[in-house]
């Protein structure tokens, strides 16, 4: 999971440091949020005690009132820097990919690879920026929050401490095998989703040959096909999460009677005094919170970190050398000339080692069956020309 939240600080670039506010501010907000639990243990030990004024109770609600609004201040900010930062990283990256894909071959577009394309634009990086970056800092913030809810219990009593760090750690191990199995289904998930896409702009562009050949039937079927895999793909990524969800849900089930059970028999033993165990009362239920919520976006992080893959792998198509300086110096050469051009649809060859020119001030006619070759030429003459 740590190493899912540095993939994503590392293409931040220039807006790490709105991202870094976040955690920082996060983090307060999530200490703030016990201050109840603290509150109320200071006032019930002062009672206890014969200690409670007046003027503890009136101090201790307006230090309430004040975490309230200060929670709500610092969340505010929170979302504010890790949301805006999250449309502005891709904005530049949807930029930056435009480049990229200016200096690509003409090959690449012919390949099958509109689709995915388009999925990574429509798909990958908007659910990123929509479902992930919201839920960073808050991440980042129940780690923490976790190792203070120990310390606490460490406060209160040494073996609760080791009890809840045991605790912790067999739903660490749960979790990482959660996240080892979400990563295995998450780059299927997105591959689904690309094969939708491309299946729907199949579809659509080709709609009016699919209805002047009547072969609505049978592209539609493909269509379907591909939404019904999409449906499945989906239905057994949450299949094969949900039992590893459950099963961490069961730890801090039975983690939260564990604490239970020692700091009650601790107390009546005598080795307790009766405010500590009112204390450990109070933060039970919220002791192994932090680290079920850490878990819970396991999910939304797999499939970020899949997305990231596939939006670098796109990234990663080699460029078309564009640094040569040899210049035309006979007048008489031909406007356009191919010598030894071979075109392949995916992996089957449809031109092999072709030559013609086509010379100024004359037509060129291309002529072959549909699938032939013809548009590459087209594309490539365009190209050539820089139109």
């Amino acid at each position: 999971m740590i190493s899912m939240i540095k993939r994503i600080l590392d293409v931040s670039g220039k807006y790490k440091g709105r991202i870094y506010g976040a955690f920082v501010l996060s983090f307060l907000k999530g200490m703030l949020m016990k201050s109840p639990a603290i509150a109320t243990f200071m006032i019930v030990s002062a009672f206890i005690d014969g200690e409670l004024t007046k003027k503890a109770g009136v101090y201790a609600a307006i230090a309430l009132v004040l975490s309230v609004a200060v929670q709500a201040v610092f969340q505010n900010i929170a979302d504010r820097l890790q949301s805006a930062a999250g449309y502005m990283i891709f904005s530049d990256m949807r930029m930056k990919l435009g480049e990229h894909l200016r200096h690509l071959p003409m090959g690449f577009f012919t390949e099958g690879n509109i689709g995915r394309i388009s999925s990574v634009l429509s798909t990958d990086m908007v659910f990123i920026e929509e479902n992930c970056m919201m839920v960073l800092a808050d991440v980042m913030s129940y780690l923490f929050s976790q190792i203070i809810m120990i310390l606490f219990m460490f406060f209160f009593d040494w073996r609760l401490g080791l009890a809840s760090l045991a605790v912790t750690v067999c739903m660490i191990i749960l979790g990482r095998g959660m996240v080892k199995k979400d990563l295995s289904h998450s780059k299927e998930r997105q591959d689904a989703s690309e094969t939708q896409t491309k299946a729907v702009l199949d579809f659509t562009e080709g709609i009016g040959i699919i209805k002047t050949y009547n072969l609505l039937g049978e592209k539609s079927k493909e269509l379907t096909d591909s939404f019904e895999n999409n449906c499945k793909v989906n239905l057994g990524f949450e299949e094969a999460h949900a039992p590893w969800s459950r099963g961490v849900n069961m730890i801090y089930g039975a983690g939260t009677v564990l604490l239970l059970i020692v700091s009650t028999c601790l107390y009546f033993k005598g080795a307790m005094p009766l405010n500590y165990y009112i204390g450990m009362l109070l933060f039970l239920f919220d002791l192994f919170v932090p680290i079920k919520a850490f878990y819970s976006e396991a999910a939304r992080l797999t499939v970020m970190s899949a997305c990231l893959d596939r939006i670098e792998a796109l990234f990663a198509e080699k460029q078309l050398d564009d640094n040569g300086t040899q210049t035309l110096t006979d007048r008489d050469a031909p406007e356009i000339e191919y010598k030894n051009v071979t075109f392949a649809y995916d992996q089957k060859d449809v031109l092999k080692d072709v030559s013609f020119k086509a010379d100024k001030g004359t037509m060129t006619a291309l002529v072959g069956p549909s699938g032939g070759g013809k548009i590459y030429y087209c594309k490539l003459a365009y190209t050539i020309l820089g139109c």
